[in-house]
């Protein structure tokens, strides 16, 4: 009998021990991230670009290829063919003259899909500024 609880203790020991193990591998979930087809493309007025969106919400910052806009501004049509997502440094001087409402006008818009394929994005318009504080 006394074989057994010594066997048993050092058992109970030796588990004790193994369970205060610290270990420091990281286990958890696997965050499977959705990608769709593309559905939309929208304008980012803080870095002056335009971004797609898929259909599950997830941003796309290389999806446009080419696109052209026109805004006019304190009386002044501009308009330029951008190849790329951002606009050009000199639009972006411009539109940072605004200080009323302004319509920015997209269109000729190409962007890529999830497989690569260049594909044509309907035409859209961005209001820049708040028209609801225009005097």
């Amino acid at each position: 009998m006394k074989k057994i609880l010594a066997i048993a203790f050092i058992f109970t020991i030796c588990l004790s021990v193994f369970s205060q193990n610290n270990n420091t591998e990281k286990r958890g979930t696997i965050k499977v991230r959705k990608n769709g087809k593309l559905i939309l493309v929208k304008y980012d007025h803080v870095n002056y670009r335009l971004i797609g969106i898929d259909k599950y919400g997830n941003i796309i910052d290389s999806a446009v290829v080419e696109f052209q806009m026109a805004v006019t501004i304190q009386g002044v049509f501009y308009s330029e063919k951008t190849i790329g997502s951002t606009l050009s440094y000199q639009m972006q001087q411009w539109l940072k003259k605004c200080d009323a409402s302004t319509p920015i006008y997209f269109k000729n818009i190409k962007a890529k899909d999830i497989y690569g394929t260049i594909i044509d994005v309907p035409k859209f318009e961005y209001v820049l500024g708040n028209p609801k504080y225009d005097h």
